[in-house]
Formats: C-alpha cells, sequence, structure tokens
C-alpha cells in the first residue's frame, strides 16, 4: 500500500522565510526609490550655465520672492494655418509688486525677446498671467521645432519689482524629438 507523505510540520521554518522575506522588501522598497535622473548643462547666450533635467516633469523655478508657475506652448489658429504662442504665470511672494517683466529665449545668439509687459496687471493669488500671439512656424522664436532632434531651449524671465530690486529666473526646456514632432502634427507641418 503507497503512503503519502506528509511533510512535517516544522516550528523554525517560519524563522528561515524572515529575513528571504525581508531582503525581498527592501529591495522593492529601495528599487522604487532609485531612479535615475539625468541632466544636462547648457551655457545660455548671456554666458549662465544652467542645469536642465532631461524629463518631462515640471521644472521648479523659484528664488523665494518670484516663482515660474506656468510656461506653455499652446498652438492658435492664426490668419494661414497655426502658430505657437507662449503662455505664462508668475506667482509672487506676498507684497511684492512687479512694475516690469521681459521674457527672453535665451537659448542662442541673438537673444530674442519673446515679450515685455511694462504695466503687468496682478491677478489673483499674487500671480501674473500673460500669452503671446501665435506665432507662424518660421518666425525665429519657433522654428527651432522643424528640426527633428532634441532641443533644449532656455527662457528668461527679468522681473523688476516696486522695491527696486530685479530678480532673473531662466527656465530651462527640454523639448524630445518625439514632442517636436507632435507639436509640429499640431501646427500642420511636416
Amino acid at each position: 500500500m503507497r503512503r503519502f507523505m506528509s511533510p512535517a510540520v516544522s516550528h523554525s521554518a517560519p524563522s528561515r522565510k524572515l529575513p528571504g522575506a525581508l531582503a525581498a522588501v527592501s529591495l522593492g522598497v529601495s528599487g522604487c526609490l532609485m531612479q535615475a535622473h539625468y541632466s544636462a548643462n547648457v551655457t545660455t547666450a548671456d554666458g549662465v550655465q544652467i542645469e536642465v533635467p532631461l524629463s518631462r516633469e515640471a521644472v521648479v523655478v523659484d528664488d523665494g520672492t518670484v516663482s515660474v508657475k506656468i510656461f506653455q506652448f499652446k498652438p492658435l489658429p492664426m490668419e494661414k494655418g497655426k502658430g505657437l504662442a507662449f503662455a505664462f504665470m508668475l506667482g509672487f511672494k506676498e507684497g511684492a509688486k512687479p512694475l516690469a517683466i521681459e521674457v527672453d529665449d535665451v537659448s542662442d545668439t541673438p537673444i530674442l525677446n519673446v515679450l515685455t509687459d511694462n504695466a503687468p496687471k496682478m491677478g489673483k493669488k499674487n500671480t501674473w498671467s500673460e500669452g503671446t500671439s501665435p506665432r507662424a512656424p518660421t518666425d525665429d522664436l519657433v522654428k527651432w521645432l522643424l528640426t527633428l532632434e532634441n532641443s533644449v531651449k532656455v527662457y528668461r524671465f527679468t522681473v523688476k519689482l516696486a522695491d527696486g530690486t530685479t530678480h532673473v529666473l531662466r527656465y530651462p526646456v527640454f523639448a524630445p524629438a518625439p514632442m517636436k514632432a507632435y507639436m509640429r502634427a499640431q501646427l500642420g507641418v511636416g
């Protein structure tokens, strides 16, 4: 007659499994925390070296008084086709009053002015919001989209406040080739 053997229950088995389980959990937790961070150091047209994160995560640009809350590229209709507009929102520390705001593309020479507001109006929650009219894909501010490779762009915000101080913030943008292809499609250019 055949007997089925039932393995003996060992009371020490859980203690042997515990180190293995702890090792697996610690590897799993540390694996979740270990994420690669890639960036490129670039020198802007105004001679400043800046680190540009090579990811799609939002970039935090804040000097304690002024912060860039929103920086967007928006495809908008034009008289003929579509163009690319720029939209911005800056946040200000309580009591800070901007007298002038200038946004420049300092990625390459020549430095290109994107927007100048000599009478900025404050919105809710100490913010300033403004946008440009759409620019044609062949415009100097937009034609970088027509290249096929990745692009790094840097935009300089110069903010003059009523207290006499000037704040300069640089906002880096990494535009991978697939994102540029998508934007070209939105603008209706090959």
